[in-house]
């Protein structure tokens, strides 16, 4: 039997996934000195006929500094509110996930603004677990990183992490498959630097945390080495695994090569591959990420199971899905490319998990996405696969 026409099918898990909220408090220092020498540079550019780089220059610091839209917040909360109360929903156990970029400029104003929101959530969702990330937006010391100095940036460093009170890599959450003794875990690591230079071109690196350690095993390493210490003790009983961090491991094509990306995204997905050698499975099946401030795989992209394709430098089983932004202001520009009806800037995404006696047994899973977004006036609603309106997108995994 199919997984898809199995009727004993259940769903035991919500994960809600926001990310990149890009909140920008009325208390921030406005940067007039970078602002007047970022708007000299384009129109240098303009006056030496390099107009599509001046048009890439002002998009990059509009879109880095653009903040929060002030009708979200209220939308999300009563999108949240509509969408669980049915009781198809509302007893299933759920965990809200977010991914980093809680603030534009790392101010810690924006930051508890940010974390209020997230309360906001976990307790309409009634959320059994919260995990939230930094991004490398939330590591500037309330400025553009190139205009500080480094005692700004590890001063801002360690108070950032004071705040959320969180060491790297956490593995705590989980919760069991039912009709079996597997489990559904969610691991996180932390992607941002913090480094003057890599911060201002958005880079991260999944390595040492706090990354200013020089001793130690890195974040993969104790990741590898926590998940060892929970593996069953019948020896075979494989669990599926979710990583969560900013920035994706299989950027979006086209993947930006100096700017944006992951910069040891090889040695990251050959690391949650070689853990295979313990003949139970990948370190992880499922990566969840934001940062790229697009829903990825696109609406209507999700493949149909686990197998069968490649997410590059990930390998064959492995999926990586990209929550879009929650609630960061888009540039008006943006709609030149967009009909009214498909313009959705504001994006998150929910994850609903499946398991039958069936599928138990043969190690199967389905998870149902669903990608929930807003035009940036009205409210948030589910979004539907082109051209099929009535079907939702899942995934077959077998784990």
């Amino acid at each position: 039997m199919a997984i898809h026409s199995d009727p004993e099918l259940e769903a035991f898990l919500h994960i809600v996934h926001v990310s990149d909220m890009h909140c920008k408090g009325q208390g921030v220092v406005v940067d007039t000195a970078t602002e007047k020498n970022v708007r000299g540079l384009v129109n240098a550019l303009r006056r030496l006929g390099r107009a599509k780089w001046a048009d890439q220059l002002e998009h990059r610091w509009q879109a880095g500094l653009a903040g929060h839209d002030p009708t979200a917040h209220a939308w999300m909360c009563e999108f949240l509110c509509d969408f669980f109360k049915h009781d198809d929903r509302a007893d299933v156990e759920t965990w809200l996930l977010d991914t980093g970029d809680l603030s534009a400029l790392g101010d810690m104003g924006s930051l508890r603004t940010a974390l209020e929101w997230l309360d906001d959530y976990r307790v309409i969702l009634d959320a059994k677990q919260t995990l939230i990330l930094h991004g490398n937006h939330d590591a500037w010391p309330g400025k553009f990183p190139l205009a500080a100095n480094q005692l700004e940036i590890d001063m801002h460093q360690q108070a950032l992490r004071d705040l959320l009170g969180k060491a790297w890599p956490q593995t705590a959450i989980h919760t069991r498959i039912p009709h079996s003794s597997a489990r559904v875990t969610l691991s996180a690591v932390n992607s941002t630097t913090g480094e003057r230079w890599p911060n201002t071109l958005a880079r991260g690196e999944v390595g040492m945390d706090p990354p200013w350690n020089t001793f130690g095993d890195d974040q993969l390493q104790q990741l590898a080495k926590q998940t060892c210490r929970q593996f069953h003790a019948d020896g075979k009983t494989r669990d599926f695994r979710i990583l969560a961090m900013h920035h994706p491991v299989h950027y979006p094509p086209p993947r930006p090569t100096m700017q944006m990306n992951l910069r040891n995204d090889g040695e990251v997905a050959d690391a949650l591959a070689d853990f295979s050698t313990h003949q139970r499975g990948k370190l992880a099946h499922l990566l969840l990420s934001g940062h790229t401030h697009e829903t990825y795989p696109r609406l209507g992209a999700l493949p149909p199971t686990s197998t069968g394709q490649q997410y590059a430098p990930l390998y064959e089983g492995q999926l990586q899905l990209v929550a879009g932004s929650l609630s960061q202001l888009p540039r008006h520009a943006g709609r030149d490319t967009f009909e009214d009806a498909d313009f959705f800037p504001q994006q998150c995404q929910i994850l609903t998990f499946f398991s039958s006696p069936a599928s138990a047994q043969r190690g199967q899973l389905l998870m149902e996405r669903r990608v929930v977004g807003r035009g940036g006036a009205g409210p948030y609603q589910v979004l539907t696969p082109p051209g099929n309106p009535n079907r939702v997108e899942s995934v077959v995994w077998e784990y």
